[in-house]
């Protein structure tokens, strides 16, 4: 398995939203590839649509947890994510965010939504939600995990390793013993997700914007959630949260609020609640606020 440096996972965490997203594409690229036809054996038999789409009730015992906000991709998440990101691409649609929605081709039908986190040794996991509950089904190969039927995919990560996945709403994927530690979260009552690592601060949030960050040990701050909205008027909000903003940050944000253009405007609070947030809004185009530098 491959092993990331702590500055390598900072890297990939401060770039900002478009670099994660890049990042999850390798991932999120679930064409299942197969010329095994032995593998085919293993699905459960059932009627296929005319699009060549299968129900997921294919793939045999599902995962069943919510998946509405990023709170609920941590507490199904196992410890500890160094960083997690959720979008709600249904409700970009339509709005200037409209580029970070998934792509309509991952599994041969539209992600509704969508969870990815990372960890320290390099290994990440996705969740998605998928449109009607349909999918194109091809592996390499399958097995069992806890009673849910595990697929090898023919993807690989950076370091050669194939990915896995397991059905379900939402379907999870990623490296093999990332999926499986999931799947021990879920069936577990007692055992622990990542959310708790992240609590204090996101009880301090609203968790309705359609694309939702979460950081923690970064240049930036000790934890920090971000989250991206589309406003009335065409333009787009960024707005930072932050646990033990650091010097380097706070100089940036203090910058970018008093050289303000017509792109991009910011506002910026210290000291907020009992915990001495730091707050910050970034307005304006798309392009301007996911652009702008943090740190």
């Amino acid at each position: 398995m491959a092993k990331y440096s702590r500055s390598t996972i900072f890297a990939i965490a401060i770039a900002g939203f478009m670099v994660i997203i890049m990042v999850a594409a390798p991932l999120a690229s679930l064409f299942w590839g197969s010329d095994d036809s032995d593998s085919n054996d293993n699905m459960p038999q059932s009627i296929e649509t005319p699009d060549n789409r299968v129900s997921l009730s294919r793939a045999g015992k599902l995962i069943d947890h919510r998946l509405d906000s990023i709170t609920d991709g941590l507490n199904m998440s196992p410890p500890i994510a160094f960083g997690a990101r959720y979008i709600n691409s249904e409700e970009l649609e339509g709005t200037p965010l409209e580029p970070l929605m998934y792509p309509s081709d991952t599994y041969g039908t539209e992600i509704t939504k969508g969870y990815l986190a990372w960890f320290g040794d390099g290994t990440r996991i996705e969740m998605h939600t998928l449109s009607q509950g349909k999918f194109l089904p091809k592996y390499l190969s399958s097995s069992e995990y806890q009673g849910y039927m595990m697929f090898m995919r023919p993807e690989r990560d950076e370091g050669g390793n194939y990915m896995f996945a397991i059905m379900g709403d939402p379907c999870i994927m990623g490296h093999r013993s990332r999926v499986e530690s999931v799947v021990d979260t879920i069936e577990n009552e007692n055992a622990s997700g990542s959310y708790m690592y992240y609590a204090q601060l996101l009880e301090h949030v609203d968790l309705d914007a359609p694309v939702q960050m979460v950081m923690m040990s970064t240049p930036t701050a000790q934890q920090y959630y971000e989250e991206l909205h589309a406003l009335d008027d065409g333009r787009c909000e960024r707005k930072l949260t932050c646990i033990g903003i650091s010097e380097n940050a706070t100089a940036t944000l203090n910058e970018l609020a008093v050289n303000m253009t017509d792109d991009i405007e910011c506002e910026v609070a210290f000291n907020q609640t009992d915990l001495n947030l730091t707050i910050a809004r970034i307005t304006g185009n798309f392009t301007a606020v996911i652009d702008a530098e943090i740190y």
